[in-house]
């Protein structure tokens, strides 16, 4: 086709995309032949073209070409519409293939579909019209405005409860702080044994794997059991239940999460050929709760409890879990333990720890991939 002058083009991605694209088209081509018996089935066909070409695409775009009346022809000015597909996912499907071959057909990569004006449209109102094809709706804008709300909200429950990111939101403390006291909690810390010989041994990618992989099952197990997750520290594990919604049997939850964790690092070792241990501490008590930081915002947990639940873990020995006496008296008398006697915790002298062996009669292992 000759004579053709580009007034715009637009992506094609989305179903929402065709039904706010669809609207528009009708606006425009009616605002320039008012026949309904023109207009509508032709935008009819046109978003038809547009599904297919969204459905089975990769990506889509639909160009808008005028071409005036040509003389001696004395044709009538038009309105050509380019569909082109720059990938194509999958074959055409038999049923919107019509009458014709049996066989699966594809889409063209680009398909035309032409819209004779009933009179030539002075330049203005072609300007106009390049203007509205190109510019987003409102439809699309207040689209665009949401899917980019819900991306960030749903990157802000990444990194924060929540609880903690409604608070966040809303701003309801007078000086922008947001913490809390919790009078009672249990903070579970693990840490691998061996790690740092283990990076000097493999490859990077592999090694990164292996702790992703490691850490995405803890992640599971933390959602699985209620229990709130803190933060990575290098190979070490930071959970903690109680916060920020009190939980009663808090000690418990912890509990029966470190004996997963146990089962599923063992696991996950064995079936790489791995031979990395694991220290599991857990402790007790009250702690204060807050988001810190302005760029970078952080969930965090303070405390002498915080500190002495490290001191299990740092002191607990490989493959096990050591809890303190403070969480020992909270948990049910099915949970079985072994005294370990008195151990020298740094900054609170000795303390009487136990190693956490079995839930006794309720089954353990009820964490299930």
């Amino acid at each position: 086709m000759s004579d053709l002058n580009l007034l715009g083009s637009i992506k094609l991605s989305s179903a929402d995309s065709l039904l706010h694209n669809r609207g528009k088209l009708l606006r425009i081509i009616s605002s320039l032949d008012s026949d309904p018996t023109r207009t509508i089935p032709f935008v009819a066909k046109l978003s038809d073209a547009m599904r297919w070409y969204v459905q089975w695409g990769k990506q889509s775009t639909l160009i808008l070409h005028y071409q005036p009346a040509q003389r001696p022809q004395r044709r009538q000015d038009r309105l050509v519409f380019s569909l082109q597909c720059e990938g194509l996912m999958k074959s055409l499907p038999q049923h919107i293939q019509g009458t014709g071959s049996p066989q699966e057909q594809t889409l063209p990569q680009e398909t035309r579909l032409i819209f004779a004006l009933p009179k030539q449209p002075p330049p203005d109102e072609l300007a106009r019209l390049a203007h509205d094809f190109m510019e987003p709706s409102r439809e699309e804008l207040f689209a665009a405005v949401q899917s980019e709300q819900e991306k960030s909200e749903k990157l802000v429950l990444n990194i924060l409860p929540k609880k903690i990111a409604k608070a966040l939101k809303s701003s309801q403390t007078s000086s922008g702080l947001i913490y809390d006291f919790h009078p009672s909690t249990t903070i579970l810390f693990s840490d691998e044994a061996g790690f740092t010989s283990l990076t000097r041994e493999l490859q990077p990618e592999r090694l990164v794997r292996m702790i992703n992989q490691l850490f995405s099952e803890f992640d599971n197990l933390c959602e699985h059991h209620g229990i709130e997750k803190i933060k990575t520290i290098g190979d070490a594990y930071m959970a903690v239940c109680g916060v920020p919604s009190a939980v009663e049997n808090h000690a418990e939850q912890a509990s029966r999460m470190a004996l997963d964790m146990l089962r599923v690092h063992t696991d996950l070792m064995r079936s790489q050929g791995i031979n990395l241990g694991i220290r599991i501490g857990l402790h007790s008590g009250p702690v204060v709760a807050g988001v810190i930081g302005r760029k970078k915002y952080a969930y965090d947990i303070w405390g002498d409890a915080v500190n002495v639940a490290s001191r299990m873990e740092s002191t607990c020995m490989q493959d096990c879990i050591q809890i303190s006496e403070a969480t020992k008296n909270l948990l049910p008398e099915h949970f079985q333990v072994e005294s370990r006697g008195s151990v020298e915790i740094k900054s609170c002298g000795k303390m009487d720890t136990y190693f956490l062996r079995s839930a006794g009669e309720v089954p353990n292992l009820i964490y299930e991939k």
